[in-house]
């Protein structure tokens, strides 16, 4: 026999044995599940390693509610189990119903307490078709098609747990006609948020129009949604630090804005990523450019607003609108920088923006005195910050409890000179 025959040999030897393991493990598999189901009860698998002497835990007590098997991890049978169902850690337990679908996750267990409340949990979870353990494991090891994967995202979603990576992977498998359907729609728009950045959100920039005639949404709604979305986006990308993700939902956005809002836009959003991801250096860099483009963004409409009073001799009038949404920009950047940073310059900054969004706001002034309460505090001029955030108390609405319980608790704090940020 020439070394070429014989290594083929070889391979259709290991290939042989191979799928007798499996086989072996399968037929092993079958006789259990045929035995939950003729007897009505889930099924008890105990997967211990060769390095301990079988599973140290007696569990004759689940007899009478559980078809129970051992599975040793070293020998071939109990290899195939631990290959399929993924277990990492010894000695486990798994834990599958009368239709051999896994009930809840594999689990490492450490004493027989453990395993019983464990099995407690599955019992109360035997009847369910299949459970979202399975689920879990059937992505884990590539079984989904298209309508296995549509039912994990829905058992997930009911289960309140986040999909935007399932969402991705679907619509890259499903057609235009799939993402298009009424069911789909509902379940990816309405009872998720749109998966930003990815492959859905891409659809669904694509196709806008269909989805509003689909979902029988109006734009203003649909404008809701698609910021809830961005909102629920930017949140996720900042727990991730990943940057490229939000220049990518800032451009989405957007599409939906001038170009002087633009500037607007981009600088709120990172400085908000760089206060919210603790990046000292960046966030002063940004928030002073969001609050030149905020100052600029105001002075400009007021030129034009003035011009527009002079045409309609009502020179009177003032952009109340406008004004309001510039002090709520100039407040946003001050409290930002007061919460990360401690120099004592862009302090100084952040109160003056602070002072103008004062300036500018007509009413509900309280979480700007707040702000310059911090700042205060923080500059080391405590009397002043004291006045101020007693200020903010006062000014809050009575109806608004949690908030003055908040500003109400900061206030204990100052005056005991505490450390609030």
């Amino acid at each position: 026999m020439t070394t070429k025959t014989m290594k083929r040999a070889t391979v259709l030897i290991a290939f042989i044995f191979s799928a007798a393991i499996i086989k072996a493990e399968t037929v092993e598999l079958l006789e259990l599940v045929h035995s939950a189901k003729s007897n009505n009860k889930p099924i008890l698998l105990k997967v211990f390693h060769s390095d301990i002497s079988g599973f140290p835990f007696d569990s004759d007590s689940f007899a009478d509610r559980f078809i129970e098997a051992s599975f040793n991890a070293s020998n071939s049978a109990g290899k195939a189990i631990v290959n399929e169902y993924k277990v990492e850690a010894y000695p486990s337990i798994i834990l599958l119903n009368s239709s051999g679908y896994l009930i809840l996750p594999v689990k490492k267990v450490s004493s027989l307490a453990e395993i019983r409340e464990y099995a407690e949990k599955a019992l109360k979870m035997k009847h369910e078709t299949k459970p979202l353990a399975q689920l879990d494991l059937e992505y884990r090891n590539n079984k989904m098609n298209k309508t296995s994967l549509y039912e994990y995202i829905d058992k997930r979603t009911s289960s309140g747990l986040d999909n935007s990576e399932f969402i991705d992977k679907y619509t890259q498998m499903a057609t235009s006609v799939d993402l298009l359907s009424g069911k789909t729609l509902t379940l990816f728009i309405d009872r998720n948020s749109f998966n930003i950045p990815g492959a859905f959100c891409s659809f669904v920039e694509q196709n806008q129009e269909e989805i509003k005639q689909v979902l029988k949404l109006g734009d203003e709604r649909f404008n809701r949604m698609a910021e809830k979305s961005v909102e629920y986006s930017f949140r996720k990308i900042c727990t991730n630090r990943d940057e490229s993700a939000l220049k990518h939902i800032i451009d989405i956005k957007a599409n939906t804005f001038n170009a002087g809002d633009r500037e607007i836009l981009h600088n709120e959003y990172m400085t908000r990523y760089f206060h919210l991801t603790c990046q000292p250096l960046k966030l002063v860099k940004h928030a002073r450019e969001y609050v030149d483009v905020v100052l600029k963004y105001r002075e400009r409409q007021e030129e034009e607003f003035s011009e527009r009073n002079k045409r309609l001799f009502a020179p009177s009038l003032k952009n109340s609108a406008v004004r309001t949404v510039c002090a709520s920009k100039l407040r946003d950047a001050a409290q930002y920088v007061v919460e990360i940073m401690s120099a004592k310059s862009i302090l100084r900054d952040a109160l003056s923006w602070s002072l103008k969004a004062e300036q500018l706001a007509d009413d509900d002034k309280y979480e700007i005195f707040e702000t310059q309460a911090y700042i205060l505090y923080k500059l080391g001029k405590r009397d002043e910050a004291l006045e101020r955030i007693e200020k903010a108390y006062n000014s809050i609405p009575q109806s608004n409890i949690e908030q003055k319980k908040s500003i109400g608790l900061n206030l204990v704090r100052m005056k005991r000179s505490e450390k609030i940020y």
